[in-house]
């Protein structure tokens, strides 16, 4: 297993900046199409709102495509603050470092595959984690 180095979590927080930009342009198209008056009217906001912000507004839409967005952009506003807090590449649970290559793939991963597994069982169980 390889660590992530200090230039490859650049290069991946540059990826997570990018894939924020780009829900951020799905989530405007979709609410300049939609027929509730007040959804368009967050258009012209989503570009200045934060994670945060975003996730909140989204939060209050009845909208499926939107309600994917908002996971999409919890995860990597997830991954973001774990970058900014010095805990990207360990896993949330057991805290062991996550392979370098795994992160590529999906950069916002935050379990090892064991931990991983036992939260998705634990979930269709209907436990509280």
């Amino acid at each position: 297993m390889q660590s992530i180095t200090t230039e490859q979590q650049k290069q991946l927080q540059q990826n997570l900046l990018s894939e924020f930009a780009s829900l951020k342009e799905k989530v405007k198209q979709r609410l300049s199409i939609s027929s509730k008056q007040h959804l368009n009217d967050l258009v012209d906001k989503v570009d200045t709102m934060n994670a945060d912000m975003l996730i909140s507004s989204l939060s209050r839409c009845e909208s499926h495509s939107l309600s994917q967005y908002k996971t999409q952009i919890k995860s990597i506003d997830a991954a973001l603050q774990g970058m900014d807090l010095g805990l990207y590449g360990l896993c949330s649970d057991c805290e062991i470092e996550l392979d370098a290559e795994e992160l590529f793939n999906c950069p916002t991963k935050q379990r090892c595959d064991a931990c991983e597994k036992k939260y998705q069982q634990q979930k269709v169980k209907g436990y509280k984690l």
